[in-house]
């Protein structure tokens, strides 16, 4: 992943979940995360969650 002011560049593939609901941890140092691989981080995602988060809905 590159990132600037002028872009975001992912190359192969990304993965997004929503972490809200879940449990808080305790663990200071480091948390495993399993994401969803059927959950692709792609551009009707983003448009999809930015829509979700417009109209109050979950993810």
């Amino acid at each position: 992943m590159n990132q600037s002011e002028t872009e975001l560049c992912m190359r192969r593939c990304g993965y997004w979940m929503s972490l809200k609901g879940q449990p808080e941890t305790q663990n200071t140092e480091s948390v495993t995360v399993y994401l969803p691989r059927s959950q692709l981080f792609t551009v009707n995602a983003l448009k999809d969650i930015m829509q979700q988060i417009e109209t109050g809905g979950t993810l």
